[in-house]
């Protein structure tokens, strides 16, 4: 490749006579800026140059070594060296062979460049041999010298330069790290001056603090100011109080940020002396626990209603077991009620607590009293989707269980034609409105007015007034038992919807199939 360039040349020479010298020139001083170009280029450590300029410089290089001129051919070397053109460099010594010494002294720094590459070490060879040829061998090696010690001047300082660059995008990929890993952890880092009063924040404040954008860099430190005045006087004497022994503080506060909105922070920093012992920095880190305090908030008031929902559930264990023995004269048929009304109110506890004591459906507390006593078609149960309150829950557990048990003694149930209708609504045509459950028994034996009321049926009328603020109207009829509820709006949950059925009026409920509990419609 190199001899087919040297003959491309020595041709161009022969017809130079035909080149307007005004054109070579100009690709001449094209060549240098291009060369101008690398070097620049190399020595920023920028890569290596398009392969267009190379072409570009090559093209200008050769035109100029038409004129044989020694500048040409020294930019022909500087060109090869810098841009690994090893070719380029022979055919720049073969046509600069009969000039004068002062050509092949262009050289050397060419060789130098070339050799601390590590690439062109024939060309810098043969840059040597040349000036050997000349009779200029004491003035090479001095040349060689300057130049190798220039070439490895440049080399340190092109290295040193690459390593601070890398050294920056190291640094800036870890502060990038570093606010990401702060704002995942909701943390704000600071430091405040307190000869200047100026503070500054990490990037994360306006995310997390809600200060503006321009509110973290140097400024004068208001952040006090929006501390909650409570808590204002305690945080400022723990950073008042703060010395050389005692470098270091930690207090949480609320804050006020600047759209009102009141967040927690725990707070940590550490103050820095010098020799002296003259507060000279502060630094430190704030976090952002709101969350953390609303969950220990609600942590304190789900153990305050546990423990107020256990002392109401010994109490009722209480009153139901001192009831229960009033109206039962022998133990085995105390245990027996007792067992029965005490398994009811634990299982309208497992509602609740499934729900996490939100409120349970009143269909499933239908269903769980009236689950154990019903046979094929004898219940008939119907109404609209409805959520109690937890704290309606308990009482309708307790009646619905007096009534079960009471028809299980007394009343339909005690027949296997006996027949249960318990249906409910939503009555929003009455102001206010409420909640309507109506419980009707129909096929049992004759019922009767009870000539002295146990605990069962003084549960059923006072409870739900005296619990709830509802109505009950106990019905003792020919064909059956009968009792209409009536609760507040209070007692339904806001979960409460309805569900878009047909239904059936109540009279032909009565008088159709039973659909027993458990049963889709």
């Amino acid at each position: 490749m190199a001899g087919h360039l040297l003959n491309t040349t020595v041709l161009a020479v022969a017809v130079a006579g035909s080149i307007p010298s005004a054109q070579l020139i100009v690709w001449c001083l094209y060549s240098y800026a291009i060369g101008l170009i690398l070097l620049y280029r190399h020595m920023r450590g920028r890569g290596r140059v398009p392969h267009s300029f190379q072409r570009a410089a090559r093209r200008g290089t050769i035109y100029a070594l038409l004129l044989a001129l020694p500048w040409a051919s020294m930019s022909a070397l500087h060109l090869g060296a810098l841009a690994h053109d090893e070719e380029l460099i022979l055919v720049a010594l073969d046509v600069g062979m009969a000039a004068s010494g002062t050509v092949l002294l262009s050289a050397v720094p060419a060789a130098a460049f070339a050799y601390m590459s590590g690439i062109l070490i024939p060309a810098a060879v043969k840059c040597l041999l040349l000036l050997n040829q000349k009779g200029y061998l004491l003035l090479g090696v001095l040349a060689v010298s300057y130049w190798w010690f220039l070439a490895a001047l440049i080399s340190k300082v092109t290295r040193e330069i690459r390593e601070r660059k890398q050294a920056d995008v190291a640094l800036n990929e870890s502060e990038a790290q570093l606010q990401e890993a702060l704002t995942a952890g909701h943390v704000v880092a600071f430091t405040w001056d307190p000869d200047t009063g100026l503070s500054r924040r990490s990037q994360n404040a306006a995310q997390i603090l809600g200060l503006g954008s321009q509110e973290g860099a140097d400024r004068a430190n208001d952040f006090l100011a929006r501390v909650h005045r409570e808590d204002q006087a305690s945080l400022a004497a723990q950073t008042a109080a703060l010395s050389p022994e005692s470098p270091s503080y930690s207090a949480s506060f609320r804050f006020i940020r600047p759209d009102g909105q009141e967040m927690w922070l725990e707070e940590t920093g550490k103050a820095e002396f010098d020799f002296g012992h003259r507060y000279v920095r502060l630094k430190g880190l704030t976090r952002d626990i709101t969350e953390r305090k609303r969950a220990e908030e609600r942590q304190r008031l789900l153990i305050r209603e546990l423990d107020h929902r256990v002392k109401n559930a010994l109490a009722s264990v209480a009153t139901v077991a001192q009831r229960t023995r009033e109206g039962n004269g022998s133990m085995e048929e105390f245990l027996q009620v007792f067992d029965g009304r005490i398994q009811s109110m634990a299982n309208a506890h497992a509602l609740l607590s499934r729900n996490h004591w939100h409120g349970v459906s009143l269909a499933d507390i239908v269903q769980s009293e009236l689950a154990p006593y019903v046979c094929e078609g004898s219940v008939v149960v119907g109404g609209p989707a409805v959520m109690l309150t937890a704290e309606a829950t308990q009482p309708i557990a307790i009646v619905l269980h007096e009534l079960v048990t009471n028809a299980s003694k007394y009343g339909a149930l005690t027949r296997p034609q006996g027949r249960i209708s318990v249906r409910w609504d939503l009555r929003e045509d009455r102001a206010p409105a409420c909640l309507s459950l109506e419980w009707i028994e129909t096929g049992g034996p004759p019922c009767r007015l009870p000539s002295q009321p146990g605990y069962g049926t003084r549960a059923i009328r006072s409870l739900i007034p005296y619990e709830l603020g509802g109505t009950v109207d106990l019905a003792f009829e020919a064909d059956g038992l009968r009792c209409e509820i009536e609760l507040p709006a209070t007692c339904i949950g806001t979960d409460a919807q309805r569900v878009a059925r047909p239904r059936k009026p109540m009279a032909d409920c009565l008088s159709a199939a039973a659909l027993p509990i458990g049963q889709s419609r």
